[in-house]
């Protein structure tokens, strides 16, 4: 099977289904150790997120 046949299926799968199916994905992929920078953007990402709090699209000037 193609890549482009199983993103054609996933095309079929009904909206309110997406969720099972992530998640059937996702435990075909295998889980990895995250490297110790990566742990450390994660803390700070999270130490800034609570401190500054976050902006929703409606607010951004896309323009």
């Amino acid at each position: 099977m193609s890549r482009e046949t199983l993103k054609n299926l996933i095309e079929l799968v009904p909206e309110n289904e997406i969720d099972i199916l992530y998640h059937v994905i996702v435990k075909f992929i295998p889980e990895v150790e995250p490297e110790p920078e990566e742990i450390e953007a994660i803390r700070e990402g999270r130490k800034d997120r609570a401190e500054n709090g976050t902006v929703s699209h409606e607010e951004i000037d896309w323009g």
